[in-house]
């Protein structure tokens, strides 16, 4: 192995995500003249590496030289870097535009609220950062459709949006069509029980739609005429160079349920999982959150809510906003005594929730033993308890999927095959979903 390949396997080998490996892998790295150049694929590329890898590829370059040597992060002149830029003039289909009032954020669906200055960025959410950043320029075509997967409260919506949003302000003439899976299904069978489908397909084909986004992604399963639907509008879009932007809880290869066809569609572009955000991105946020509405917060509050809030952005944000108002309403100082009585409940409430205690609570909710739910009955009184304590192990504690399924002695892929039963029958289902509601409810109020 050359010094030039043991440079990339030594980056290789300490990039933490297999999204981040495969651009690694992309990079083409030479040295000419004592400057060792760090040629990325393209633009996106090229700030994303920069962004999160700089420092560590040129420790690792100047150790695998054994000596010290400037180092550049450029475009690889060789990758054809017009290409990302979409189809040439002369190939781009001719489209008439349309009036801006189609075009405007309010017809098309998107959340005005939603843009790239109001999103906090962090290792968490970097690259689905950039990647959002390079498709709203035009950058990156060839990697459409975009998919965000994350759980609630993440962002993925966000970010969506906020291509939408710049793409608006940007070309006033692009037409952009926002939907979600269960409106564009409701259409769907609205169109075919009316006798109007032709109207349907017209409203999304590739002459009336440049930027096309659709949320929720999972909750197509089962929905098989929809699914064969969806696929014909996708390949239309995407054929005529359309950029596709879709978002979900699960990656498509964990939705056993949606035709091998239409996951193969969803994940031939770029897929991005949005996680977590860490103790730093969740400081950022709090202050982000502070600083916009005027709230003077100090450092060991933000300190104390970081600590205490670590589920979701939406939860971080909430949690600014209740300390904030009960502050002016008790005219007390925000103080970390005041966050304390006001978050009390949600710590307890995080250390006192895990998969033990769920699986006591469905045990006496449900009248089953403990024992039946881990063991490998999958008799109907016994399944649909135990997605039930998956899902709700999936909501209140912070453990891994692996870790859960050992605590059910499943394999990682019965748990997701579990989640995604119980979420589908959650969003289908009004007695499900009166169910699982008021043991969510019931353990709120237990543990609180």
């Amino acid at each position: 192995m050359n010094h030039i390949a043991f440079m990339k396997e030594s980056i290789l080998s300490v990039a933490p995500a297999a999204s981040d490996r495969a651009l690694i892998e992309q990079l083409d790295i030479r040295e000419e003249n004592g400057t060792v150049f760090v040629r990325c694929p393209n633009l996106f590329s090229q700030k994303y590496i920069t962004r999160m890898y700089k420092d560590l590829i040129v420790s690792r370059i100047r150790s695998c030289l054994g000596r010290p040597v400037n180092v550049e992060f450029c475009v690889s002149p060789s990758s054809g870097a017009l290409e990302d830029r979409g189809p040439s003039p002369e190939s781009r289909p001719v489209q008439m535009n349309l009036p801006a009032l189609l075009s405007s954020p309010i017809s098309c669906g998107l959340n005005t609220h939603f843009t790239f200055d109001e999103f906090v960025v962090g290792r968490c959410n970097a690259f689905a950062y950039e990647a959002a950043l390079a498709v709203s320029d035009g950058e990156v075509s060839r990697y459409n459709p975009l998919y965000f997967y994350s759980d609630i409260g993440l962002g993925k919506s966000h970010i969506s949006h906020a291509i939408g949003n710049k793409i608006i302000t940007s070309k006033p003439g692009a037409s952009v069509r926002y939907t979600t899976a269960r409106d564009f299904t409701q259409d769907y069978v609205q169109s075919v029980r009316n006798n109007c489908l032709s109207d349907f397909k017209n409203a999304y084909r590739s002459t009336k739609v440049d930027i096309f986004f659709i949320d929720d992604v999972h909750l197509f399963k089962n929905k098989e005429k929809t699914q064969v639907e969806l696929c014909h509008v996708l390949d239309d879009l995407i054929s005529a160079g359309k950029q596709v932007i879709l978002s979900g809880f699960r990656p498509p290869t964990s939705m056993p349920q949606i035709d091998k066809g239409l996951r193969s569609r969803f994940s031939s572009g770029l897929v991005i999982d949005i996680k977590r955000p860490d103790k730093a991105t969740r400081a950022k946020i709090v202050k982000h959150k502070a600083k916009k509405n005027g709230i003077t917060m100090p450092e060991e509050v933000i300190e104390f809510i970081c600590n205490t809030v670590h589920s979701s952005v939406r939860d971080l944000e909430s949690a600014v906003m209740t300390i904030a108002a009960m502050s002016s309403l008790m005219k007390r100082q925000i103080t970390i005594d005041l966050a304390q009585e006001l978050l009390e409940g949600t710590l307890e409430k995080q250390q006192r929730i895990n998969i033990p205690y769920i699986l006591d609570f469905i045990s006496k909710n449900f009248s089953i033993p403990q024992e039946k739910l881990t063991s490998p009955s999958r008799k109907k009184d016994v399944l649909y308890p135990r997605q039930v304590a998956i899902f709700l192990c999936r909501r209140y504690t912070e453990e891994p999927l692996q870790t859960i399924g050992e605590a059910f002695s499943r394999k990682h892929s019965s748990i997701i095959h579990s989640l995604e039963t119980i979420e589908a029958k959650y969003t289908q289902s009004l007695t499900v979903k009166r169910d699982i509601d008021f043991l969510i409810e019931k353990l709120d109020s237990e543990s609180a």
